[in-house]
This record gives C-alpha cells, structure tokens and sequence, in this order.
C-alpha cells in the first residue's frame, strides 16, 4: 500500500511539473464523472477474467489492463457525443481535448496499481504461453515438452500446463478453441495417465512422472 502512496504522489508531482511549464489550467484535466465512469468501466470489463482464485497481485494486474481499455472506450464515446453534438464545431478542439482525459485517468490507474510483483506475473504468464510451468517461487518446473515425454499428447500436454494454472474447463475450451465436452475427455484422460483424482494433484503427478 505504501508502494501505491508513494506512486501516486510522483505522478501527482509530475503532472503540477507539466502544468506549471506548459502553463495551463490543471484543473481542467479532472472531471469527477468521467473518473467514476471509467473506474466503474475498468470494473465491468475485469468481471468476466475474475476468479475465486486469483490473488491479489493478479487482480490489480487484470484491472489495470482494463483500466486503459475502458479509458479508450470512454474517450471514443465522449468524442463521438462531442460530434454528434447540436452546437456544432464552437470550440471543437478544445471540447476534443477534454475527452482525451478518461485516457490519461487509465494511465494514472496503471502507473498507481504497476509494482514489481505484478510486472513478474506478466512475464510469467508470457512465458507459460510457451510451455512452461511455474512453482510458487517463480521458478521453472516443467515444460510442454516435459507433458509429452511423460507420455500425454499434443493436446493433453496443453491443458495439462492449463490446469495447473487453474484454468476451468470452459476457460481451456475458450482458450483452445473446443468444445468443454471435448476438455473433459482430455481432462479424464490426463487423470488416468497420471493417477490422480483432482485438479490440485496433477502438477505434483507430472513432476513426479517425469523424475522417474
């Protein structure tokens, strides 16, 4: 938390810095609808990626992503109201200027919520597209080629990797582009491969598998 305080002071500072040499009028850029709007936005667009496991960094991770797409959103609508507008094209750039700031609220947002811990996930996350598995410390595990010489297909190796980043049935199908009734046949065929009964068993089950 004390991370974020400090954040938000600096970038509260940078933005006084920019104002007092470009010489305009900050409070222009704050408009308290617009940060409700675009705070309750980046909230509606996480919702659909939230799960009952996610932690805490993984969270504020999600939210600040949909924070700077909820700002694009909001910008293009208010330009397109701004337009579309009776009262023409009086004072046209700067009313189009002042829709440009649910973009700068969702940068704000990502530079509070950015810390080290999140940026690690990230990357984690890009490298687990590539095959690899991670444990709680961050350190490589298993890969995709490791899956197959336990003896799981293409396939199975694939949502094996998935699982063991808690994703449910219908989060691997949406993923892969299948049907859920297809991930659970791969699903109960990883199980009987490598002998297990839950989900929460099957990184330790490959790990064990491929030290054999």
């Amino acid at each position: 938390m004390k991370k974020r305080w400090q954040a938000l002071l600096c970038l509260f500072l940078y933005i006084i810095l920019i104002a007092i040499v470009m010489n305009f009028d900050i409070r222009k850029l704050v408009d308290i609808r617009d940060i409700m709007a675009l705070l309750a936005g980046s909230l509606l667009l996480a919702l659909p990626f939230f799960h009952r496991t996610m932690k805490k960094e993984e969270f504020f991770l999600l939210y600040e992503k949909k924070a700077i797409e909820a700002g694009l959103i909001q910008t293009f609508l208010l330009l397109f109201i701004r337009l579309s507008d009776k009262k023409g094209y009086t004072e046209v750039l700067q009313d189009m200027a002042l829709c440009f700031r649910p973009v700068l609220y969702g940068l704000c947002i990502r530079v509070i919520f950015t810390r080290e811990e999140t940026q690690r996930i990230e990357v984690q996350r890009e490298e687990e597209k590539e095959g690899f598995l991670y444990n709680n410390k961050g350190a490589h595990e298993i890969s995709f080629e490791d899956c197959i010489a336990v003896g799981l297909t293409q396939r199975e190796a694939q949502i094996a990797l998935m699982i063991c980043r808690r994703c449910s049935n219908r989060e691997i199908a949406e993923e892969l582009v299948i049907s859920e009734m297809t991930v659970k046949k791969h699903v109960s065929n990883i199980f009987e491969k490598t002998g297990i009964r839950r989900r929460e068993e099957l990184q330790e089950a490959l790990l064990s598998l491929y030290r054999k």
